[in-house]
């Protein structure tokens, strides 16, 4: 139960590389999205959520997962101009 909670803590921590609040909220909204879609394509029209809903579910999801690759992108970029520095300065 620990390692549960420690793990969920680690979304929420801005130190831990390997789990980030972004991609939560990313894939979580992704899941709910794709379950929402699914149950309202059995419903009848005027039950569906708007469009404009969607979308802005949309949007949200792509920012998140976008910010988490640009974060993990720029991080490696750092990483490698580390390198480089280093071996220049040898």
């Amino acid at each position: 139960m620990k390692q549960i909670i420690n793990w969920i803590g680690g979304f929420f921590d801005s130190s831990n590389e390997k789990s980030s609040s972004k991609r939560l909220v990313g894939i979580a909204g992704a899941f709910t999205l794709f379950v929402t879609l699914y149950s309202n394509s059995h419903s009848e029209a005027h039950i569906a959520p708007s469009e404009a809903l969607v979308w802005a579910d949309v949007v949200v999801i792509c920012t998140s997962l976008g910010l988490a690759s640009v974060k993990e992108i720029g991080d490696m970029m750092n990483k490698i101009k580390g390198n480089n520095q280093t071996k220049t300065e040898e």
